[in-house]
């Protein structure tokens, strides 16, 4: 087993803290997250329009926090972090995806056909 040097401090994920950076990072997510708000509030825009707007700014929203706050970069002591998160990433959109799937089967699979469909009632 090796052994630390007992200074948390010297640690390089513990040197890569920056509060100017945080800081940053919080005013342009809100910035984006607010701007996205407030477009769909106005309505201004299609509703593919706001679409694209809003899925842009969580987008970036996203962007911003990993690699300002989780430091999700490539550089030498971030590069296992930044390798597992982007190993997660498709797992949970496929138990996300896969569950809500299997929700949306189950219930047409398990409700009584003449509930589903009034119009069957009136036959």
């Amino acid at each position: 087993m090796s052994t630390s040097n007992g200074n948390p401090i010297a640690h390089p994920q513990v040197q890569l803290a920056n509060a100017r950076q945080y800081v940053g990072a919080y005013v342009v997510s809100l910035v984006l997250m607010g701007t996205a708000l407030w477009l769909v509030d106005r309505h201004l825009g299609s509703q593919e329009q706001l679409l694209m707007i809003v899925t842009a700014c969580a987008a970036g929203a996203a962007l911003v926090q990993a690699y300002f706050w989780l430091r999700l970069d490539f550089s030498r002591t971030q590069r296992w972090i930044t390798i597992s998160f982007w190993l997660f990433v498709p797992l949970f959109i496929m138990t996300v995806g896969l569950t809500a799937w299997m929700f949306s089967t189950l219930y047409t699979r398990t409700m009584i056909p003449a509930l589903m469909h009034p119009a069957a009632l009136m036959h």
